[in-house]
């Protein structure tokens, strides 16, 4: 991957932090070869959208789980997506299929950026001096950018915000703090952002139960991860009192159970084969190698 996503920044030594993304990707081995080009098709789409939308910087905010939710929004669309071939800094001497312009993509980008802005937050609370000085510089571009998202998506900048002061409350609880309360920030706010996407109360009633199931996963995945780190440096791990990797996997598996019930539920009228594979396949393979050890700081 050319580009670095926001999980590629590390979170600081000093205390918690919001979890990383990047964990929500497909197993490629078992996609067909239209279904990979699809999926590298709409990944290209969201890059170029960023640029379009925020400009080239927003580029380095790409990351697999704003893929899943573009093809999960353009899945329950009525429009159905298009492709084309253009070209892009980083392949400039060959043309490459990108997903269109849609409501799919602008409603992904708007998202990364909100989320983007919460991060870079999250992270400048918590650092040390000289640390600190990295986020206090990016928090002014990651503002704008959240600005501007918020325009067209006033209930998820309220959402990403409510979730930030969320997760700082319950790291104040510490060594008190459940799994459960430690997972509620993210996935209430991943679940009502999916809700958005929803065309009726039915099918936003089953996005908002699919999006918090997905956040929880997320943020456990995320601790695990990072649970050796955060032990060798004193920082806020809710796993911290159950570093045995068996309960770690029943955690992951229950929530992915709970996932591909509630992902069951839809009906995806585009996208089905890859959605499939990210929630039934990739999901798994994930939370396979981050217990294995095999994922930690990539």
């Amino acid at each position: 991957m050319l580009f670095v996503p926001i999980r590629a920044l590390r979170r600081p030594a000093e205390g918690g932090s919001l979890p990383l993304f990047g964990y929500i990707k497909p197993f490629e081995p078992q996609l067909r070869v239209c279904e990979l080009e699809q999926y590298r098709a709409v990944y290209c789409g969201i890059c170029r959208g960023l640029s379009r939308s925020f400009g080239p910087a927003a580029r380095l905010t790409l990351s697999y789980d704003f893929t899943f939710i573009a093809m999960l929004y353009a899945s329950l669309s009525p429009e159905a997506p298009r492709f084309a071939p253009h070209r892009c800094p980083c392949h400039p001497f060959v043309r490459r299929q990108h997903l269109e312009p849609c409501d799919a993509v602008d409603f992904s980008c708007e998202i990364a950026m909100l989320l983007l802005r919460e991060k870079c937050a999250d992270n400048l609370s918590d650092s040390a001096f000289p640390r600190s000085l990295f986020w206090r510089a990016l928090l002014p571009v990651a503002d704008r950018f959240a600005s501007r998202a918020a325009l067209h998506q006033q209930q998820a900048a309220l959402l990403s915000r409510e979730m930030t002061d969320a997760q700082r409350h319950v790291e104040s609880l510490e060594p008190t703090a459940t799994i459960d309360q430690c997972c509620d920030p993210t996935a209430s706010a991943l679940g009502g952002i999916l809700a958005l996407a929803g065309r009726d109360q039915p099918q936003q009633r089953i996005l908002q139960r699919l999006g918090y199931m997905l956040g929880r996963y997320i943020y456990l995945c995320d601790a695990v991860d990072d649970l050796e780190q955060d032990q060798q440096r004193g920082a806020f791990n809710p796993l911290k009192n159950r570093p045995d990797p068996a309960q770690q996997a029943e955690l992951l598996r229950h929530t992915m159970a709970e996932i591909g019930a509630a992902y069951a539920l839809l009906t995806p009228q585009y996208f089905k084969g890859i959605l499939d594979n990210i929630v039934f396949m990739g999901l798994p393979r994930q939370a396979e190698l981050i217990l294995e050890g095999e994922n930690r700081h990539e």
